[in-house]
């Protein structure tokens, strides 16, 4: 009688219940079966002599076999439950979607145009906050480094933006790397240049001082490496370029006043276009855009009328500079009249939308005047008026500008960088200095397809009125770029930031410029930026 223990096929629970009483029947049967060897042996020894070794492993192969086709069987009915499972669930499926689809068969198809109107809305809503929680991450990142150890306990913080420009000018311009002014083509001449720079290379400081009359006190500091050309040994310009100051100022912040010294953007001309192609010099200088940036002492008081909107009164006196002038005293004109220049402005900003989905605008109105005082006792009399916008127009929309009229606006860039004219006068035969009126403006069109693509296009003119050049003889060594009265430009340019700190700005501009007795010289520009924010 053999003593290996059994199993009831009823103790299983399912196949897998069975699987492991299969499994666990094998273990035991070879561990039975020595002791079935010796009990057999003691009882009957002639038996056990007799009867060969290899029949002990027929027995083994059998159970063996038996076991195998037990398992093929178990994972027949696995696949079996497997596949009623699979039917189960497509028929719950099925019976979900009848669930969720009945209710719309009763609805109108007016409404079921309307929930997936709505359904499109809020994916789109879900996408661009998506979105802004990955740029707004990126901010914290930047703020939560670590801020550059100064001599003082105040933080300074260190930013840049480095710039590769490479350009394709078809035409005769002023300059080559940053084209203002299209030029008559001469024959024989290059018409056209082709080349690349970094000399628009950012760096800027920033810091932030301790509280005086119960005002927060800050600081900027921002340099390019713009300031003039260095020359290689053959006398050709070097694109490396020198270090330059573009704007300072130290400012004292109160919860609804500004007080602010430096060298910054005129006040009464705030905007200037968007373009990684021209961060030197404006976009549309000599075009439109007025801009210099001169010393400055400058005040703001902000008048809340509510949470969103708001008034803005702006004051200031500035010692603006000026392109064509030179004298023993090396001083400009206003610096020669022994007063500032007064600029003022005042704005309604209001702020439509709500949370991170804000859509700023603002509409301005500027003023400037102040004294030029040239050899020989002649005085001019500067002045501006100014308007400016910045209006959304709708989600991704926005137009922004500024127009101008006045005279003797040459230090901003106005009357293409004239301020006044000399010659003799046709009619008294004596030399005469008269300043130049200018009118101009510029206007864009930005729009915004994504937080990381933005599209921009925009035009500008500035006109220097010929009333200025009628009835004077200028002097023939007059500059050529004296002689044009009018300037404009059409700029269209595409911006793409992969990454936040990442910069890819492809750019087209067409310069055109016309002399006072001559036809317009035109000039095509073509940029491709690359840059990388730090």
């Amino acid at each position: 009688m053999r003593l290996c223990p059994c199993f009831n096929s009823n103790l299983s629970g399912g196949p897998w219940g069975l699987l492991l009483v299969l499994v666990c029947a094998l273990v035991l049967d070879f561990a039975c079966a020595p002791l079935v060897a010796q009990t057999t042996a003691s009882a009957r020894p002639e038996e056990s002599a007799s009867k060969p070794g290899d029949q002990r492993m027929e027995d083994i192969e059998q159970r063996l076999n038996a076991v195998t086709a037990t398992l093929s069987q178990t994972q027949k009915a696995l696949q079996q439950s497997l596949l009623e499972i699979q039917q189960l669930r497509g028929e719950l499926d099925a019976m979900k979607l009848k669930a969720a689809t009945s209710p719309m068969s009763s609805e109108s198809p007016s409404a079921a145009v309307r929930t997936s109107t709505a359904e499109r809305m809020q994916s789109d809503d879900v996408k661009a906050l998506h979105e802004q929680q990955d740029t707004l991450q990126a901010e914290i990142e930047q703020h939560e480094q670590t801020k550059v150890e100064t001599s003082s306990k105040y933080s300074l913080r260190i930013n840049g933006l480095v710039l590769f420009n490479t350009f394709s000018n078809t035409g005769v311009v002023d300059d080559a790397d940053l084209p203002i002014v299209a030029l008559q083509r001469v024959p024989g001449a290059s018409h056209g240049s082709l080349g690349a720079t970094v000399r628009q290379t950012l760096l800027g400081f920033d810091a932030t001082g301790p509280h005086v009359w119960n005002a927060r006190s800050s600081a900027r500091l921002s340099v390019d490496f713009f300031g003039g050309l260095s020359m290689n040994e053959y006398g050709y310009s070097s694109p490396t370029g020198l270090m330059r100051m573009r704007q300072v100022d130290a400012s004292l912040d109160w919860e609804r006043t500004t007080a602010q010294v430096g060298i910054t953007e005129p006040l009464f001309t705030p905007l200037s276009p968007t373009s990684y192609a021209t961060v030197a010099i404006p976009a549309l200088s000599a075009s439109g855009n007025l801009w210099a940036w001169s010393p400055q002492l400058r005040v703001e008081q902000r008048i809340p009328f509510s949470e969103q909107n708001r008034l803005t009164l702006e004051a200031g006196l500035i010692d603006p500079g000026s392109p064509t002038y030179t004298s023993v005293q090396l001083d400009t004109p206003v610096e020669a009249s022994r007063r500032p220049g007064y600029e003022g402005r005042i704005a309604f900003h209001a702020d439509r939308g709500s949370g991170g989905d804000r859509h700023p605008l603002a509409v301005g109105l500027g003023a400037y005047s102040s004294d030029q005082f040239y050899k020989a006792g002649t005085t001019i009399h500067s002045w501006a008026a100014t308007a400016d916008w910045q209006i959304p127009l709708f989600k991704g929309v926005e137009i922004s500008g500024e127009a101008y009229r006045g005279r003797a606006l040459g230090g901003f860039g106005g009357g293409i960088y004239k301020d006044i004219l000399s010659g003799i006068d046709m009619t008294t035969k004596l030399s005469r200095t008269s300043g130049v009126e200018a009118v101009g403006g510029w206007s864009q069109a930005k729009f915004r397809f994504s937080p990381t693509v933005e599209a921009n296009a925009v035009w500008g003119i500035d006109d220097a009125l010929t009333s200025g050049f009628e009835g004077l003889t200028l002097s023939t060594s007059t500059s050529p770029l004296e002689l044009n009265t009018r300037n404009s430009s059409t700029v269209g340019n595409l911006i793409f930031r992969p990454k936040t700190y990442l910069i890819f700005s492809p750019e087209y501009r067409r310069l055109q410029s016309w002399l006072y007795d001559g036809p317009a010289s035109i000039a095509n520009i073509f940029t491709i930026t690359a840059g990388f924010q730090f």
